[in-house]
């Protein structure tokens, strides 16, 4: 009896060390801490997430990481880039999703970036060629040493920029490139199905975006129109009247921003007699000026709309009265103002 009742608590000893054996263990720190960056571009974000190992004395590349292996590009699991939509990399196409990221680096600085569809895996099961989205060639580059392994994005233009990695005393850079027009147009024909459809200011950014861009200006003129016919006013026509110009109807262009000017805030028609005097229409600029002037004389600003109208007149070559009103904006100006302003007039005398 005795016999069996050791073996029974044997056996139950036994079954309750293998289940403890399968639990779920604790979460400890790890030597090479998980990291992630993110970088957004236009509306896309690049997201890298890795583990960060240290050199700790140690050859990095043609040691712990051989040349002519695939690696992992981090520590532990492998280490994976999300891109939130269609992206090109080194102007190859790869679609929108989590891609495992792994290197093979050669003695000759050339290095393999491949794009694993499989981002979820231990880092030391490497992808095989079925399971690639992508496999680029860049060149490494020599960078002061650097203890941590880590990732960094830079170059960051208005549509593309470069991620590295560096580590030891090497940058392995590659170009990341979105079709940020494309992106921007799809996204304003979605949320202006939504809330931002309802009033006037959605349909006139979209608008304005495409103008500023020159791209989709038929559909640009429909959200131009929309936003008009929900509620007119400065902003909205000079955008109107953009498109118009953008499209080679400039006399339409013209009779349009005259309907705007009388609906213009001070401000909005000092930077719009700004931006006729860059087009080298210095007599319509004057009119402008001289309207905001008039119609706002204790406007806080006044000697700032003043000190415009003296700049038009000098652009025009009329001293005399580029001379009047720098002088009249002088007596309107704050004291820290005054040597800017001595300093144009004195350079007219």
């Amino acid at each position: 009896m005795k016999k069996l009742q050791s073996k029974i608590g044997l056996l139950l000893f036994t079954l309750l060390f293998t289940a403890v054996s399968f639990a779920q263990n604790v979460t400890l720190p790890r030597v090479s801490q998980q990291a992630s960056i993110t970088q957004r571009l236009g509306l896309s974000d690049v997201t890298i997430n890795y583990h960060s190992p240290s050199v700790q004395g140690r050859q990095i590349f043609g040691g712990i990481v051989p040349y002519g292996q695939i690696w992992r590009a981090g520590a532990n699991e492998n280490t994976t880039i999300h891109f939130t939509h269609d992206a090109k990399i080194e102007g190859e196409k790869i679609a929108a999703g989590t891609y495992g990221l792994y290197m093979l680096p050669n003695s000759n600085g050339e290095v393999k970036v491949l794009f694993s569809k499989f981002s979820k895996s231990w880092g030391t099961n490497v992808p095989d060629e079925k399971d690639l989205a992508l496999m680029i060639t860049v060149k490494s580059k020599t960078i002061p040493f650097q203890e941590w392994l880590s990732y960094n994005f830079t170059n960051r233009g208005s549509k593309n920029l470069t991620a590295t990695l560096q580590w030891e005393k090497t940058q392995i850079p590659f170009n990341i490139e979105f079709d940020v027009n494309a992106i921007m147009v799809d996204n304003f024909r979605q949320e202006l199905k939504g809330v931002a459809g309802f009033g006037w200011r959605g349909h006139m950014q979209a608008a304005s975006y495409c103008v500023q861009n020159n791209i989709n200006l038929e559909e640009a003129m429909v959200w131009i129109e929309k936003s008009i016919a929900s509620s007119k006013g400065f902003s909205n026509l000079a955008v109107k009247a953009q498109l118009l110009a953008n499209k080679g109807q400039v006399a339409e262009a013209e009779k349009i921003m005259d309907e705007a000017i009388p609906t213009g805030s001070p401000n909005q028609l000092n930077n719009y007699g700004y931006q006729l005097l860059g087009l080298g229409k210095t007599k319509k600029a004057i009119e402008v000026f001289t309207l905001n002037v008039e119609r706002n004389q204790n406007h806080p600003f006044i000697w700032g709309f003043l000190d415009s109208l003296g700049e038009a007149y000098l652009k025009d070559g009329n001293k005399k009265l580029a001379l009047k009103y720098y002088k009249l904006a002088k007596t309107k100006a704050p004291q820290n103002q005054h040597a800017y302003l001595d300093g144009v007039i004195a350079g007219i005398k």
